[in-house]
């Protein structure tokens, strides 16, 4: 008589019990429901302010802001956190090129919100809103 084989069934299910807590564990799943906002403003005294701002796989095209307007886009990271959006501001006292979203360890998802990354072109520079300080901060002088 032969033994009997357990069914490969409860392999499986071992598997995907495995792989729901190694996902519960890590940040793949924060971030594959979380959403992210970045805001770029215009906060400029009296020029408009030319962005172009886009990922490796998206170009969110060029925008000119008028002083005060805003231009905001929502995403969500990839299943790596590998997720980079950078943005070109330029304006007639200067221009500057930097990450606006970036899943890195020195701390720009610290500075910004749970979900939001406000960032404020004045003109003395590049500023980006401090959540837990409640304040801007100025993270970039413009380039000549």
């Amino acid at each position: 008589m032969k033994p009997m084989r357990k069914p490969c069934l409860s392999y499986i299910s071992m598997l995907l019990l495995a792989l729901l807590i190694f996902l519960s564990q890590t940040q793949v799943t924060y971030s594959l429901l979380n959403k992210y906002r970045v805001h770029v403003i215009n906060g400029l005294s009296k020029d408009t302010l030319t962005i172009h701002c886009q990922s490796k796989g998206t170009d969110l095209g060029i925008h000119e802001l008028a002083v005060n307007q805003e231009f905001a886009w929502k995403f969500r990271t990839n299943f790596f956190d590998t997720t980079l959006f950078f943005c070109n501001l330029r304006w007639n006292g200067g221009h500057k090129t930097f990450d606006a979203f970036k899943v890195d360890e020195k701390g720009l998802l610290n500075d910004c919100s749970a979900n939001d990354c406000m960032w404020l072109a004045r003109d003395d520079g590049v500023n980006l809103f401090n959540y837990p300080h409640k304040e801007y901060r100025q993270k970039y002088k413009w380039d000549k």
